[in-house]
């Protein structure tokens, strides 16, 4: 294959651009072959022959033009093409960036929907859970409030029952001190009475002589549960010793002595006052 025929196919040209080339091609390689065939004659050429050559350096000076022209027709051709495929790539690359563009929009729009939307489902559950610790706490504050309003109501109560008790405790040891008082008052009431009796009886059966002296003298008696006078004892008596004895004899002559208005107020051991009459 000759190098015209190879550059026509690497160039891709149309048909008919392709049969005239061949067409040209022949005619030239059938002239070359009808004057290189041709014997020479002498080595000086004719004129003939001179012109001959001059038209075949035209004929290839114009084919060489026309392999330029087309040369530069393919060159241009493949330009063009290229200028082409150039185009087609930058406008592929142009939608793909656009598509590219549109999805990353879309895809940065669907992202910033969905944070907006967790912002306010975040934003919802935050006030949600506000409200339920302010719930919380409002009831914990109740609860408190109630709590301690109960606690001072039983502080409350048990003071005043306190109090009460206290009140009755200290009313009960007041009536038991007055109940006390009016006993032992009744008591010595009736220990007098005893006593008295006691003294009237023992003064009925005395013969009490004259005594110099009016200082109280006391008398010692000790008795046994049925009143009978075991002992009697005269004691810081500064009178006479008959006077002494006389009051002795006395005692003992009473015998048995009166018992008490309260079995509870006999005592075996009686210490009873007398005072001696003033001599005339």
């Amino acid at each position: 294959m000759s190098r015209l025929a190879r550059g026509i196919r690497r160039s891709r040209i149309s048909p008919v651009s392709w049969l005239g080339a061949v067409f040209v091609h022949a005619v030239i390689v059938g002239l070359l072959l009808q004057f290189g065939a041709e014997p020479a004659r002498s080595n000086i050429p004719s004129r003939p022959d001179v012109e001959a050559v001059r038209v075949q350096a035209a004929d290839e000076k114009l084919l060489e033009q026309k392999r330029e022209a087309h040369r530069q027709a393919l060159r241009e051709e493949e330009l063009r093409k290229q200028r082409e495929r150039e185009a087609q790539k930058k406008e592929a690359k142009r939608k793909r960036e656009e598509k590219r563009k549109a999805e990353e929009e879309t895809r940065l729009k669907a992202e910033e929907k969905k944070k907006k939307a967790a912002a306010r489902a975040e934003a919802k559950r935050k006030a949600k859970e506000e409200a339920k610790r302010k719930r919380a706490e409002k009831r914990k504050r109740e609860q408190e409030a109630r709590r301690k309003a109960e606690a001072e109501r039983k502080a409350k109560e048990e003071a005043r029952k306190l109090k009460e008790a206290e009140d009755r405790a200290q009313a009960r040891r007041e009536e038991q001190s007055r109940r006390r008082q009016r006993e032992a008052a009744r008591r010595a009431r009736q220990a007098d009475i005893w006593r008295i009796a006691i003294k009237k009886r023992i003064e009925r059966v005395w013969l009490q002589p004259p005594a110099v002296r009016i200082a109280p003298c006391e008398v010692v008696v000790e008795q046994d549960g049925k009143g009978e006078v075991l002992s009697a004892k005269v004691q810081g008596c500064q009178a006479s010793q008959a006077w002494q004895e006389s009051l002795r004899n006395a005692v003992l002559k009473a015998s048995p002595l009166p018992r008490p208005p309260d079995p509870e107020l006999f005592d075996r051991r009686l210490v009873i006052t007398f005072h001696p009459k003033r001599a005339r």
